[in-house]
């Protein structure tokens, strides 16, 4: 059976073993897992120490260069330790070997690429060493940023990290992995705006906070694009505008779409990209709940996008 392999990378200090030793304490996630084996390219304040690693069934080897890290010595410590999950945390002022990315043997599948970013020296390091942040970021499908708290510039950490990686998950936390609420909020546009134009990497975080808040966008004027998604049966002036989201691949998918009305069908059909400004309005459910309608006063056709799908964070 295949042994899953997580990678963890970020400088130096930044966060990495204490991710590790979070994520091994976490019983969830443990479940099912027997070892871990901790391949450690950097060592920093943090350190796995041996009662700690006994009482987690925790191995640690360590390296000096991901050049060690051969294919016949990932068979040797397969062979010695039969791990259940394999944690690299690995050197962050050194690019991801592709050795890591794509070279690993079939029973070692790298599954996730985790990132640890310090919100205090951020700002610093990304317009100093972009190079190496790019490096950092660019393959990660999470970040974590730590050591956050109430004042922390949300929109600018992450309109920087999704100029870099816009698939990943960002993930805001405070000391000891504690939920903190920034009070820049980490939504990428200003909710106070005279009008919101939600920019094309933005649907999904747009969508995902309207439908869960619709009556905070009452009344709000917007500017959306997507694609003219689905025909509303009955109503001649009205259409589903929406973008697809992926659940786990690109054969499945959801449509995140909103209600359109005011608007001349006639002139588009279905697939067309299309740029809508509005006016939002909450309509009851027979459900009980709400959900917004935008009234269109201006559609245009738009240009189709290079990624069609929309992201969460």
């Amino acid at each position: 059976m295949p042994t899953p392999v997580y990678l963890f990378t970020g400088f130096l200090d930044s966060g990495k073993t204490t991710l590790i030793k979070e994520t091994l304490d976490d019983a969830e996630f443990m479940q099912g897992t027997d070892r871990t084996l901790i391949l450690c390219f950097e060592q920093g304040e943090t350190e796995y120490d041996e009662p700690w690693c006994k009482d987690h069934k925790a191995f640690v080897e360590y390296f000096d260069s991901i050049d060690d890290l051969t294919e016949e010595r990932i068979r040797e410590l397969d062979t010695i330790y039969h791990p259940s999950q394999v944690f690299i945390e690995y050197n962050g002022s050194e690019p991801i070997s592709p050795t890591l990315l794509g070279g690993l043997p079939d029973y070692w599948p790298l599954v996730e690429i985790l990132s640890t970013v310090d919100a205090n020296t951020f700002e610093s390091f990304i317009n100093n060493m972009r190079g190496i942040m790019f490096e950092q970021l660019r393959w990660s499908d999470v970040v974590i940023v730590n050591r956050c708290t109430e004042d922390t510039n949300g929109r600018m950490l992450r309109g920087n990290i999704k100029a870099i990686n816009k698939r990943a998950q960002i993930f805001y936390e405070g000391d000891h992995g504690a939920q903190v609420v920034l009070k820049s909020g980490t939504l990428p546009f200003d909710i106070n705006a005279e009008v919101l134009d939600i920019k094309d990497d933005d649907y999904g975080l747009w969508y995902m906070d309207c439908m869960e808040n619709p009556d905070k966008y009452a009344g709000k004027k917007i500017i959306l694009r997507g694609i003219y998604s689905e025909n509303i049966p009955g109503y001649s002036k009205s259409f589903v505008l929406g973008r697809r989201a992926m659940v786990c691949c690109a054969a499945d998918t959801s449509l995140c779409g909103i209600t359109v009305t005011g608007v001349d069908i006639t002139q588009m059909k279905l697939g067309d990209w299309v740029e809508v400004e509005g006016e939002l309005k909450p309509v009851d459910m027979a459900n009980g709940g709400k959900t917004l309608v935008l009234y269109a006063s201006r559609v245009q056709f738009y240009h189709e996008l290079k990624d069609p799908y929309v992201y969460f964070s």
